[in-house]
């Protein structure tokens, strides 16, 4: 299992197209940082990860993403999901909704990562 993307986003939408023809994924508002107009303040953003399984032995695994303050190792947050694919060959997203306080204007960053394979991307949020 691999890690293709992982975005901040406000919406992820899917669609055949043609009807009944490949699945089309439609993302929208994806960001790296946002404007706060007073702190502190608690964020829940989204943060979509994108997952690919080759093969029958790579479907499963345990997506563990870590926030951390930018620049430090202060974990901030952080989700462990199980994850399986099915069938191999195929795409799969795992939405993520964590708790951000933001004390003043700053980093966040989005550690994701694969156990299983290493598999991993940094995703950084700007708070403005």
């Amino acid at each position: 299992m691999e890690i293709v993307a992982a975005l901040f986003i406000d919406n992820i939408e899917f669609r055949r197209d043609p009807p009944g023809g490949p699945t089309k994924i439609d993302i929208t508002g994806a960001y790296f940082s946002i404007r706060i107009d007073a702190y502190p303040t608690t964020l829940t953003p989204h943060l979509v990860v994108l997952l690919r399984a080759e093969n029958e032995a790579g479907r499963r695994g345990n997506l563990d993403v870590r926030f951390v303050r930018a620049g430090t190792e202060d974990e901030v947050a952080r989700n462990t999901s199980a994850v399986t694919i099915a069938p191999p060959g195929n795409f799969f997203y795992q939405l993520v909704r964590p708790e951000l306080t933001f004390d003043a204007p700053g980093g966040i960053e989005a550690h994701c990562e694969i156990a299983e394979t290493g598999s991993k991307v940094v995703v950084p949020l700007t708070a403005l």
